[in-house]
């Protein structure tokens, strides 16, 4: 009968276990779609984003008539260039 109890308690810790990972997946969605519709319509985009190492990064945004190549890394942002948004090349 210790067996059984056993058995049945450690399948009862599985579906606790379950039953978290299935909430922070859920969380995290959830999550995640908020931050995107934290930033839709807004005239700031970025286009596009190449990870150069861990904390560095060159990222290219489009704002208003612009486009901006940005490095950034862990403690500065720094402007690289910035053209004249060309025509069929805006994201909108």
């Amino acid at each position: 009968m210790d067996v059984f109890f056993a058995i049945i308690k450690g399948i009862g810790y599985l579906a606790v276990f379950a039953l978290i990972l299935l909430m922070a997946h859920f969380t995290s969605k959830f999550v995640a779609q908020k931050r995107i519709q934290a930033f839709e319509g807004k005239s700031l985009k970025i286009k596009e984003r190449v990870f150069m190492s861990r904390d560095k990064e060159i990222v290219v945004l489009s704002y208003k008539d612009k486009e901006y190549i940005v490095g950034v890394s862990g403690n500065s942002i720094s402007t690289i260039d910035s053209l004249p948004l060309r025509d069929g090349y805006n994201e909108e």
